[in-house]
């Protein structure tokens, strides 16, 4: 149940409660009220402070400006002829009222509320305060006071020893800078105090915001509070009342939950960057121009990707086929192949931008979290590969056959379509310096977002159109010859890998039986081939045709059948012992002890990921390393779609797996942890160990 409701739901009963005459709710009152004037009697056309003193019955308690959760504040309505002039109650710093569901703010035992008033130069005969408060102990009753004074009958007083003693236990006026943004739903409120000393006996532990406006945050959510010098920070999580509806952030900085310092924060933009620096590039450092230059070296790096070079292989093939008598040629395939490149970059980053657009939670390598985008690649992938090894060739009357089309075909529309497979093979994974791109990149207009997707098409284009336009390029490729043959046998079995590693992908994804209907689908791929031979032989033509079409379908049956389990549940990172699975929660309370902390983020689909894991994470010597520093290892598995796992990367600028960030331990003399650390994309020992000793 949310605050919204509970509040709600309490205030109308409350408003029930109060309309309820007193005298059928109790018989007896809980809070005993006194009205005294700073001095009688009173002078005409002065200005006084006015105290409403209530002693409250032992346990009860009464309500403060924002009641919290639940409750009605205290008000004091003055029957009085015109020319008083009163201003608005003055409150002294309240309590924290904690249940199990909600948190409200109020007073115990006794509490003192005052008030200026102007006298008029005519005074009347006497004046009427109208005290309504909801008193509550186990239960909530409202009580209503009505008190009368005469002002003839007033001996003289001074009462300014009183009021004085009653100021002090107002919030002060707190000087500084202070200002306030929300991001994902987290108040983030930074202050920055002229007069340091006011943090001398302050920690973590014992300050609180408590906040003027109704919903401006959760009350029974907790802050993460970080003290710099004369800097605080609170995080803390977001209420229901929306920001554009509150002119200013006002509350109360509370220190031991007696000391009140008031605050009026104002708003700021969000910054579009995390504040994590990054140790390669971050993209709050960068401009356009170098977004722009960092994709394209991205690109150029995903051809040594273990899907992406057997497909950059093929097309060399064909290269190597034209030899030097046909530049022309061999620069209109270049360009035809760099167009199916950009292109399918370019529909891949427009349909990222409009799902984040959309609101959805979604980041780089979005398609392959879809078991049934998984599914159908591994089926490309598994027929390609039968295609290359020679073990099939469909003609439908088109001078070719289907892989000879998507692939190796000599035709302008296979370089362009065989662009657009190594786009669909290389999306899964983040290359070096392509991760500060691709957060760049998502954080700009969308022409510029655009641009940038078209740089590292561009990029991973760039080799073929080299090989291309520059003959000299192309005579250090080997001589046509029998050797072609074999080597394009040879180019079927990456292809059969990255097929079976589909299949792993899969099995994370949807478990046991998605796996066994994707195999199933294989077979039936299998036994359509043999069919094939079997027509081409005239056996059996007009049956073999028929189970040929048949078969041939049933592959895409499945994937009406293969859905996402929701869980990883044959994730190696999730069955070892060494690490734990991430979680907000979980990084939350790590980051309040003192060990340092690494984040693995991570994805079944991603080579990269699962290359740095094996080399420089799940070994011996990094096992060593994290136990002997005391280490804390989170691990997030982003291979089904996750928001909070989403929303960690996004924080971060990246927009995509791998990503490793590092918590340094805290300070021995300070007590405050550095900021959290990027690590690189391409992962070592020695970078651990390195970011660990500093």
């Amino acid at each position: 149940m949310s605050n919204k409701i509970i509040f709600f739901l309490g205030l109308f009963l409350t408003l029930i409660l109060v309309n309820v005459p007193n005298n059928v709710l109790a018989s007896e009152k809980y809070a005993s009220i006194k009205i005294i004037l700073e001095q009688t009697p009173l002078i005409p056309n002065s200005e006084i402070t006015i105290a409403t003193e209530m002693k409250l019955e032992p346990n009860w308690h009464v309500y403060w400006e924002n009641p919290g959760d639940s409750g009605l504040p205290v008000e004091i309505e003055w029957d009085v002829p015109q020319g008083f002039e009163f201003s608005e109650i003055s409150w002294p710093t309240p309590d924290k009222i904690s249940y199990d569901i909600l948190v409200d703010y109020g007073y115990y035992n006794e509490v003192t509320l005052l008030q200026t008033v102007k006298i008029p130069a005519i005074l009347p005969d006497k004046i009427t305060a109208n005290i309504s408060m909801l008193i509550c102990n186990e239960i909530c009753i409202p009580e209503k006071h009505s008190i009368e004074i005469d002002l003839n009958d007033l001996k003289t007083q001074n009462n300014s020893e009183y009021i004085k003693a009653a100021k002090e236990n107002l919030p002060q006026k707190l000087d500084g800078k202070f200002e306030y943004f929300e991001k994902d739903n987290i108040l983030n409120l930074s202050l920055e105090l002229d007069n340091a000393s006011i943090l001398n006996q302050v920690t973590a532990d014992n300050i609180e915001f408590f906040p003027l406006d109704w919903g401006s945050i959760k009350n029974t959510a907790t802050s993460d509070i970080e003290i710099n010098g004369n800097k605080v920070t609170i995080k803390h999580e977001r209420g229901d009342q929306p920001f554009s509806e509150i002119p200013h952030l006002r509350g109360l900085i509370v220190i031991n939950g007696e000391k009140g310092f008031s605050i009026t924060a104002q708003e700021i933009s969000a910054p579009n960057t995390a504040k994590s620096p990054d140790t390669t590039t971050s993209a709050n450092k960068i401009t356009w121009i170098t977004a722009i230059y960092l994709a394209i070296l991205g690109g150029i790096i995903l051809n040594l990707m273990p899907c992406v070079f057997p497909v950059l292989s093929m097309k060399a093939l064909s290269l190597v086929k034209m030899g030097e008598k046909e530049n022309k040629h061999a620069r209109m395939h270049g360009i035809a192949y760099t167009l199916g490149v950009v292109l399918s970059f370019i529909a891949i980053g427009t349909a990222l931008l409009l799902f984040k657009e959309a609101g959805t939670i979604i980041g780089w390598g979005f398609q392959l979290q879809n078991p049934i985008v998984v599914t159908v690649l591994a089926y490309l992938l598994f027929a390609i590969g039968l295609n290359l090894i020679g073990f099939f060739e469909f003609s439908f009357g088109l001078n070719g056959n289907i892989g000879n089309k998507l692939t190796q075909g000599n035709s302008l529309k296979s370089s362009f379509f065989t662009g657009t497979l190594a786009t669909i093979v290389a999306t899964p994974c983040t290359a070096p310096f392509m991760g500060a791109a691709m957060g760049f990149a998502l954080t700009q207009p969308s022409i510029i977002s655009i641009s940038i997707f078209a740089a590292l098409g561009f990029g991973l284009a760039l080799p073929y159109l080299l090989l291309s336009f520059v003959p000299y390029l192309r005579k250090a490729l080997p001589k046509p010859g029998a050797w072609m043959g074999t080597f394009k046998q040879f180019l079927a079995f990456p292809m059969f890998a990255s097929a079976i590693w589909l299949i792993w992908v899969l099995s994370q994804q949807s478990g046991s039986y998605g796996v066994l209907l994707v195999l199933l689908g294989m077979l039936a791929i299998a036994f359509c081939v043999w069919l094939s031979h079997l027509k081409s032989k005239g056996i059996g033509k007009n049956l073999t045709t028929a189970l040929l079409f048949l078969f041939l379908i049933l592959p895409f049956f499945s994937l009406f059948y293969i859905k996402t389990t929701g869980e990883n549940i044959h994730s190696p990172e999730k069955a070892q012992k060494f690490g734990s699975e991430f979680s907000e929660e979980k990084l939350s309370e790590l980051l309040k002890g003192d060990d340092p902390i690494f984040v693995e983020m991570t994805a079944a689909w991603c080579i990269t990921c699962k290359a740095n894991h094996a080399i420089a994470i799940n070994i011996n010597a990094t096992k060593k390393l994290f136990k002997d520093n005391n280490v804390q290892y989170l691990i997030g598995d982003w291979t089904n779609h996750d928001d909070v796992i989403t929303k960690y990367i996004n924080s971060f600028d990246r927009d995509g797996v791998p990503l490793y960030v590092f918590y340094a331990k805290r300070d021995k003399e300070t007590g405050i942890r550095p900021q959290a650390v990027i690590l690189p994309q391409i992962l070592t020992f020695s970078i651990l160990k390195e970011a660990i000793s500093k």
